[in-house]
């Protein structure tokens, strides 16, 4: 399916290729956003879709997104509506043709996803530049590059937008979709910490060992602990709480359960994954460890710059040393791409964070949120 899907991209890009003008409106109707991120990337998104809606307020607005994701926009955030997109579902790519022709796309990440817009009769595509192989770059009308200066993802998105920065972030801008009540109980329990111990790669786990010790430290504290993994990753929590101390939650939340778990929390402690991103549109207070990421890449910048964040990493970590980002060259960004393979010592950059200096990092929060 998947390739009769592609064979279908790619007829029509080239029909509306060859045969139909393409020309930037000013102020165009219809606006997309093209892509196929993970939950992370897509929550980081969030200053682009109000960039867009600060300059085209008028305009219908669409973004698409992974089907477990949708959920996320039921409140459409900054006037977008959310269309599934599985790349393998040939109801979902129907789906979206009927809600074209678009003026403006904007595309994120993978500029394959260029030529999706193009054949879905879009009349201008906006997207970064230079991405590889460079066939991906053939129905891309208007390349950026990236900031030559660090900056965030998020805040390089939403200069996809000719003209000025959108407003920083303001609690509840994105609000959080009802949803019925926790499958796990939070009225009777004192003000809790969660502790998200997964991540979408193993070499950003945490030692048990250090997160035993940090969590003792924050239990001194008077706050009751909820340790969070997602689906495969239960495990993680057997080795952290092996005495069944603390409450679990044991990836069966949904995402939006997710959300409100973290949203009537004090604090969220994790890795760079997607959760933590999470907390930025939930305005909760979050803790970051960075082991192969870089928090100036994923950190807060601009568009976060009044959330209450913490960012925890080792400084040039010797194998943090690539700086290729969906595979363009970034020279200012010192990262690790690296797989469990092909790293020589799985797990050194993330063991070298102690216990200590998040704590640290917890102290001080803690005199702002008490």
């Amino acid at each position: 399916m998947r390739a009769l899907i592609r064979f279908i991209i790619i007829f029509l890009a080239l029909i509306q290729s060859l045969f139909f003008w393409k020309n930037k409106k000013r102020v165009p109707k219809k606006i997309l956003i093209a892509h196929n991120l993970l939950l992370g990337d897509t929550i980081l998104l969030a200053p682009l879709m109000k960039r867009i809606s600060e300059k085209f307020p008028k305009s219908k607005k669409y973004i698409l997104a992974r089907p477990t994701f949708v959920p996320f926009f039921k409140n459409l955030p900054y006037g977008f509506n959310c269309l599934s997109f599985d790349t393998k579902s040939l109801f979902d790519l129907l789906s979206i043709f009927l809600k074209g022709p678009f003026d403006q796309t904007f595309v994120i990440g993978d500029n394959r996803y260029s030529w999706l817009a193009k054949a879905l009769g879009s009349r201008w595509s906006i997207g970064i530049s230079d991405d590889l192989p460079h066939w991906k770059n053939w129905m891309i009308d208007e390349g950026k590059p990236f900031d030559k200066r660090p900056a965030t993802w998020a805040d390089m998105m939403a200069r996809l937008v000719d003209g000025k920065n959108p407003e920083p972030y303001k609690k509840n801008e994105w609000a959080r979709p009802e949803i019925q009540k926790l499958s796990l109980s939070l009225d009777k329990i004192k003000p809790y910490i969660v502790c998200h111990l997964g991540a979408s790669n193993e070499l950003r786990f945490w030692p048990s060992i250090s997160w035993q010790i940090l969590i003792k430290g924050i239990k001194a504290k008077g706050f009751d602990i909820v340790l969070s993994a997602g689906p495969g990753e239960e495990y993680l929590i057997d080795h952290v709480d092996p005495s069944k101390s603390y409450y679990h939650v044991r990836g069966t939340f949904s995402l939006l359960e997710m959300w409100s778990l973290i949203e009537k929390s004090k604090l969220l402690i994790s890795s760079d994954t997607g959760i933590g991103h999470l907390a930025k549109v939930a305005s909760v207070p979050t803790i970051t460890l960075y082991g192969p990421g870089s928090p100036l890449i994923h950190g807060g910048g601009r568009f976060w710059k009044n959330s209450l964040h913490q960012s925890i990493t080792v400084d040039s970590y010797p194998c943090r040393d690539q700086n290729s980002f969906f595979r363009r060259e970034v020279l200012w960004l010192k990262r690790c791409t690296r797989n469990t393979y092909q790293c020589k010592t799985p797990g050194a950059c993330m063991n070298v964070i102690s216990p200590e200096q998040v704590i640290n990092s917890f102290n001080t929060i803690l005199k702002k949120i008490r």
